[in-house]
């Protein structure tokens, strides 16, 4: 049985402090920021603090190939080969399918009828904006959703990322709506330097303490590193 907090903690990071001590089970948890804000990093890095606490997880790319998310995570010294040859962690790469794919298509139904992708502790769809542009069936949305709600009563984490110049502003409230955990991950000039931050806009069911804003920064072979000066 999921404990009612899924723990993130890895050895020197404290991102699982400043979310109150990890994700509470049942948290349908949406990230949203422009392009270049770090989404995708922010679960990478989730989604190793999963793995590496015990907990399965099922991760839906539209940006990477397989060997094309292997070494990304490699890169930042989260080595995720040992998970995906003991099934720890299903990859599926929707980026064949996306790339050069202009017409509309029924991406959400098919997701919903692979239901592997839903055993596992934990459900990421890096970046669900990129199949709501491309999806034919109005209702095909309202459908996801509620079977989300279903699974998150199960005490499913289900992690989602929006980029916010791909969806209309009544998609994105939608999603917004629906999450009890959301994010907003934005970039800015910060003593002359580029800084990453992600705002904590809604935790419900929060189990600790909890950080409103949470500076980040990215190194090679270290990972995503939280910085202790805030960014306002």
């Amino acid at each position: 049985m999921v404990e009612e907090l899924l723990k993130i903690e890895l050895k020197g990071d404290e991102l699982h402090r400043r979310l109150g001590g990890g994700i509470p089970a049942g948290t349908i948890m949406l990230l949203e920021g422009d392009r270049g804000t770090g989404k995708s990093i922010f679960v990478q890095r989730l989604l190793y603090g999963f793995l590496m606490n015990g907990y399965t997880a099922s991760y839906i790319s539209s940006q990477y190939t397989t060997v094309e998310y292997i070494k990304q995570m490699t890169s930042l010294g989260y080595d995720i080969i040992p998970f995906l040859i003991r099934k720890k962690l299903i990859f599926v790469s929707l980026y064949p399918l996306l790339t050069g794919v202009s017409e509309k298509r029924k991406f959400l139904s098919r997701l919903l009828g692979e239901p592997r992708l839903w055993e596992p502790d934990v459900m990421i769809i890096d970046s669900f904006s990129s199949l709501l542009s491309r999806e034919q069936d109005p209702s095909a949305v309202r459908d996801f959703l509620l079977y989300v709600k279903k699974l998150a009563s199960l005490d499913k984490v289900i992690i989602l990322t929006a980029n916010t110049e791909e969806i209309d502003r009544d998609s994105l409230f939608v999603l917004e709506e629906a999450a009890t955990l959301l994010m907003r991950l934005n970039v800015k000039v910060f003593g002359g330097d580029l800084k990453n931050s992600a705002m904590i806009v809604k935790y419900n069911n929060a189990k600790g303490i909890f950080q409103k804003i949470i500076p980040f920064r990215v190194e090679p072979k270290v990972g995503l590193i939280v910085e202790i000066a805030a960014v306002v």
